[in-house]
C-alpha cells in the first residue's frame, strides 16, 4: 500500500512540476487589463475592416463638423478629398466592456501623401456596437 502511496505522490509532484512553468509563462505573457498585440494584423480581415470603419467614421465627423461657419473655409478641403484607407500597420486590444483596440492605421491624405494615425475603437459585438473614440495623426510616423 506504501508503494501506491508513494508511486501516487511522486507522480502528482512530477505533474505539478511539469505543469507550473507553463502556467507562469502564460501568466507573465498576460497581464490582466492590459493593452496585448493582436497577431498577424497585415492579413487580419477583422482589424483590417475595424481600421476602415475608423477612416470612415473620422471622414463622417469631419464633414459633420462643417456645418460650423468658422471652419467651413479650413475643412472644405479635407470634406472634399477626405483621407483614404490604406492599411491598419499594428493593432493592440484591451478588453474592457466589450474590446479596445489600439490601431495604427495607414491612410492616403487628398494629396496623394501617406500619413500615420493613431486610432482608439471599442467594440462590443453582442450590442453590434463599434464606437471611435479617437483619431489623431502620429507626429513621427514609424513604419
Amino acid at each position: 500500500m506504501s508503494k501506491v502511496s508513494l508511486s501516487l505522490s511522486l507522480l502528482g509532484l512530477l505533474v505539478i512540476a511539469v505543469v507550473t512553468p507553463t502556467a507562469n509563462a502564460i501568466r507573465k505573457s498576460v497581464v490582466v487589463g492590459g493593452k496585448s498585440d493582436v497577431p498577424n494584423v497585415q492579413t487580419n480581415k477583422e482589424i483590417q475592416e475595424l481600421g476602415r470603419y475608423c477612416v470612415e467614421q473620422f471622414n463622417l465627423q469631419e464633414q459633420s463638423e462643417t456645418g460650423n461657419v468658422a471652419s467651413i473655409e479650413k475643412k472644405e478641403t479635407a470634406v472634399l478629398n477626405p483621407l483614404t484607407f490604406s492599411r491598419v500597420v499594428s493593432a493592440q486590444q484591451k478588453v474592457v466592456a466589450g474590446l479596445k483596440y489600439y490601431l495604427r492605421i495607414e491612410v492616403t491624405q487628398p494629396d496623394g501623401t501617406s500619413r500615420m494615425f493613431d486610432s482608439v475603437v471599442v467594440v462590443q459585438p453582442w450590442l453590434h456596437s463599434k464606437k471611435l473614440l479617437g483619431f489623431t495623426p502620429v507626429a513621427t510616423p514609424i513604419y
